[in-house]
């Protein structure tokens, strides 16, 4: 049954363009805006605290209707899934922003190109007029979405039923949502922040073990065995660097000091076009995966 959930979800992710607007979570942005009226509240227990409290009832309403609808019926079950991992998803289909991303730089629009790109960019500040920083930047996003778009979700679904999907979706909004919020809610982000990066560090591993499985088995292994320690030496951002150096040698892109060598800038967009389709080619792996899994009766 979760299969065919994930896989129906990715067809609704794939052809339903609408659904982008669905995933903007503003009631969760109320609820923040509460915290930091409350702040001194919200950050007691070094910001545990206010972090269990902001998750507690939609956790708690996901968990309650999981158990209910499970004993009801296994179709009503299955339509409850569909509906929470395509809300899980995203918040934006990854293949769309990529389209206008590139439309915009083929058209020479380097505003709108600025744009597209911040959807997709995650955690790198790029200087106006930095073409090559931006393109980098977004080969990065993509690398490091697949996970925490898709795969981290599907990670936690498999795992937890629809709760694990909502709760590695909700780590994700409130990490980088509640850093926006200033020094009021420091701690209770940095909480968020643990959160996350617990919740995606084993999903990260696998990603990256999709990504050599899909692209250069050899040169992943070769990158895993350099960079072991400096991932680990950081933890939390030892699950970014991890997907994006695995992805980037599982493509075999030639390396310098700053990051991917490329001979004409034209050519970012073939990399970014190859790194989205191993991101593609990992969540086909996954899924073959977890068929081999339900074949042998788990989950």
């Amino acid at each position: 049954m979760n299969l065919i959930a994930i896989l129906l979800s990715l067809l609704v992710e794939r052809f339903a363009p609408s659904i982008d607007e669905v995933r903007e979570y503003r009631w969760l942005q109320r609820i923040i805006d509460f915290s930091v009226k409350h702040s001194k509240i919200f950050a007691t227990g070094g910001g545990v605290f206010g972090l269990l409290l902001i998750l507690l009832v939609p956790v708690l309403i996901v968990g309650f209707l999981q158990a209910r609808i499970a004993e009801w019926s296994s179709w009503l079950y299955l339509i409850f899934s569909v509906v929470i991992l395509v809300y899980s998803f995203g918040p934006m289909n990854l293949q769309r922003q990529l389209k206008n991303y590139i439309a915009a730089c083929d058209a020479g629009n380097e505003k709108a190109a600025y744009q597209h790109a911040s959807t997709i960019i995650t955690h790198s500040k790029i200087r106006d007029g930095d073409e090559y920083g931006l393109h980098r930047a977004v080969l990065d996003g993509v690398l490091v979405g697949n996970n925490e778009r898709l795969l981290g979700v599907i990670f936690w679904f498999v795992i937890l039923g629809p709760i694990g999907a909502v709760l590695f979706r909700l780590s994700s909004v409130l990490r980088d949502d509640l850093f926006k919020e200033g020094d009021a809610l420091n701690s209770v982000a940095e909480s968020a922040r643990i959160l996350h990066g617990i919740l995606a560090w084993i999903p990260a591993r696998l990603t990256a073990v999709g990504y050599a499985l899909a692209g250069s088995f050899i040169d992943v292994f070769e990158c895993w065995r350099r960079n072991t320690s400096r991932w680990t030496h950081d933890w939390i951002a030892g699950n970014r660097h991890l997907l994006i150096e695995t992805g980037v040698s599982a493509l075999q892109f030639r390396t310098c000091r700053d990051g991917v060598e490329v001979d004409d800038p034209a050519d970012w967009h073939a990399h970014i076009d190859s790194a989205h389709r191993l991101s593609t080619r990992t969540i086909v792996i996954w899924l073959i995966a977890i068929a081999l899994l339900t074949m042998w009766g788990w989950p």
